[in-house]
Parts: structure tokens; sequence; C-alpha cells
């Protein structure tokens, strides 16, 4: 049914709120992190400051097509969106396996992330039997909450998301302005460390940083769909630019920080931390982060000169991991919610049990690929599902969407 346009919304403010849904599925435990910044932008170097701007420029305009699509055609989710844009309605599945493929890697990816986290509060090497016992325990807490703790999670998952914005802008802020010289000098010559230097590939980084980034976070249309059903045309245009400036300047500034500290970063990591025994939590090798904001506990560095590095490092290393286990519940929720009316109906009557049958496997499955490691399923998971995003989500957007939204609109028109 079509929406009544008299009604719809067009103001600023109600822009922020759709673009604050792109925003809060992108910017979360994996962003935080710094893991998906340094693979994707910060190791090239420099141009890790521009790529972020045209890779959300380029998702704000594939966001606005869909978006517009979906409102002409009158559709307020991403399924019936997909029905009528693809050559053939079954075709829909093609998006359906980017959709359920990339929520199974974040969510993967956030088991292996809190794991971590809690392997370096512990000081426990996050190898071998070490990653496998912390990836347990998280998926222990997982089960407890998605059985009685899901409300709870879904309503504190905004409050969190906010906190690790503010916490990481904090962290941002201060790795841009730290005494970097002082701080490597007293690194390299106490651990005797070699700088890792840039990868030189530009064509490369253009590829990664541009184009593949952007295509897997065609994993927040959506959620933006459905968020933007209330607004009018106008009011879409203004969500998709607000949403671009939002998450590329986050972006851009997370990478700037990362870019400055790549070297020293990367030397961190290839030291390990056998290297570093004085000091368990001075290397995260798959949470720059945390890597960093180690590195300015040396003397004399503070957070803003007025909060010590290890209260920061404390307190978002605990949102953190609250981030990873939120998103995780949530999209475990998410899942066994599409799926349950599925999980053979005939023969499970009950819904509370096929549910939590969906859900065991849901973990299951995340819990196996999370041993891969939270840099082997951004590299691999999130960089083949961009591959596969470019040719069955970013080209129709522009091959299909625009000419059937300029043919229904011409249709609408001709009917008035």
């Amino acid at each position: 049914m079509k929406n009544n346009t008299s009604a719809l919304k067009s103001g600023w403010a109600a822009a922020f709120t759709v673009a604050s849904v792109w925003f809060g599925t992108h910017v979360g435990g994996g962003f935080a992190s710094g893991n998906q910044v340094i693979q994707y932008f910060a190791n090239y170097g420099w141009t890790s400051v521009v790529y972020p701007l045209l890779a959300m420029g380029i998702l704000a305009v594939i966001m606005y097509i869909m978006m517009r699509y979906a409102k002409v055609m009158g559709f307020n989710n991403y399924k019936d969106t997909y029905r009528a844009l693809y050559p053939r309605p079954w075709m829909e599945i093609f998006f359906e396996i980017f959709y359920i493929i990339i929520v199974l890697a974040a969510m993967a990816s956030a088991v292996a992330g809190a794991g971590e986290v809690l392997a370096n509060f512990l000081g426990i090497a996050y190898v071998g039997a070490g990653k496998i016992t912390m990836n347990l325990v998280i998926v222990a807490i997982l089960i407890i909450l998605a059985i009685f703790g899901v409300k709870l999670v879904i309503a504190a998952s905004t409050v969190l998301s906010a906190g690790i914005i503010i916490v990481t802008a904090v962290m941002v802020i201060t790795g841009l302005t730290a005494n970097l010289t002082e701080i490597t000098a007293s690194f390299t010559s106490q651990f005797d460390l070699t700088l890792v230097e840039f990868t030189k590939a530009p064509g490369l980084a253009f590829w990664k940083g541009v184009i593949i980034y952007c295509c897997f976070q065609c994993v927040s249309i959506p959620p933006m769909i459905a968020a933007s059903q209330e607004m009018s045309m106008k009011g879409v245009k203004r969500a998709a630019i607000l949403g671009g400036v939002m998450n590329g300047g986050a972006l851009a500034l997370s990478a700037w920080m990362l870019t400055k500290w790549y070297p020293l970063l990367g030397a961190l990591k290839a030291a390990g931390s056998a290297a570093l025994a004085a000091d368990p939590t001075a290397t995260a090798a798959t949470l720059p982060v945390v890597a960093y904001a180690n590195a300015l506990g040396i003397p004399n560095q503070t957070v803003l000169g007025i909060i010590g590095v290890k209260v920061i490092l404390v307190l978002f290393s605990v949102l953190l991991f609250c981030a990873f286990v939120s998103t995780c519940v949530t999209l475990t929720y998410t899942l066994v919610e599409r799926f349950k009316g599925f999980f053979f109906p005939s023969v499970i009557k009950s819904e509370k049990l096929r549910g939590a049958l969906v859900g065991a496997v849901v973990i299951g499955i995340c819990f196996l690929v999370s041993l891969l490691g939270l840099t082997g399923i951004v590299k691999y998971a999130y960089g083949y599902m961009g591959y596969y995003a470019l040719v069955f989500v970013a080209i129709p957007a522009f091959v299909l969407a625009i000419p059937k939204t300029k043919k229904a609109l011409a249709a609408q028109k001709a009917a008035k």
C-alpha cells in the first residue's frame, strides 16, 4: 500500500533519525575495534582519509536509489523490494543469501571479537586452546542472554552504541593529538621493534577501500528501507546525505588516526605477545584500537590530560565487549524470528522449541566460524561478500532500480 504523502516527513531532524539507523548498523564493535579500518584503509597509507568518504558517498547514492525505489513501489521491507527489482521474483534469493551470510559473519566476528577482548582483559593469550575457551565462554553468555535477556539487550543496545561512539571518539581524538614520536621511540628501543611499512598498492587500495567496502556495507539497506517508510522523497534524500556524511566522516577520522599509528601497531603485532611479555595486553593483534590505547600508557600519556589511559581502556574494553555481545544477541534474535516458521513446523509444533533450535544452529555456526578469528572473518567473509554484493546488489541498484523507478513514477503521473 502506498504511503499517504501528506503525512510524510521531510525535515532534517527526521532524516537524522533515519540516518542514525545506518550509522548504528555500521559503527558497531567491528568498526570500533579498528580491525576493519586497518584492513581496508589504514594499511595503504594516507589515501585512507579520502577513500572512506568515497565509499560512503557511493553507498549513500545506492541507499537513496533503493529507498526511493521501495517508496515509489509501496514496499516497506527488503524481501518485497528485491523480489520486484530482479528480473524474476525467485531471484530475491540472491539478496537473501548475501544478507544471511553477512549477518552470520557479523555474529561470528562479534564472538571472536568479544572472545579476544575478554582474553586481553584477563591476560590470556588468544590462540589455540585459549581462543576456543574464550569463544565458548562467549557462546555460553549468548545462550543465556538469548533465552532470558534478549529484551534487556535490545533495550540497552542504543545506550551501548552511544557509549562506544563517545569513548571511541575520545580515543580517536587522543590518538591524533598524542606525541607519537615519543611513544614510538620508547617502544622501538625497549622491544627492538622494526616499524612496518605501508602497503604500496594504489589500485588495490581503491578497489578494497572504496568498491569492496562499500558493497559489503550494503547490508544496511534492509533496515534503511524499513526506517524510511514515514519519509517523503525529500526526506529520503536528506537521510541518504546525512548518512553518507556521518558514516564517511566517522570512518575517515578513525582511518586517519589508525594510519598515523599503523607502522607502530604493525610492529607490535609482528613482535607478538612473547616479545612484550612484560605487558600481555600491550599487543592486540586484531584489536588495533586496544593496542594503540595500551601504547599510550607510557609515562605522561593520558587521555585529554585528565583521565588515565587505563581507565579509558577498561571502559572501552567493557563497552566493546558489550557491543559485540549485543550484536550477537540481537542478530540471533533476528534470524530466529526469520526462520523459526520454516524449521519443520509440521513436526515441531512448539514455536518456542523451533526458535530455540534455530538459535542453537545459528550460534553453533557462528562459533565454528569465529575460530577463524576477527581478522580472518573481516578479510575473507566480508571481502568475498563484497564481490558478491557488487554483482547482485550494487550494480542492480543502478541498472534496474533507476529505470524501474522512473517508469513507475511516469505511470503514477499519467494515472492522475
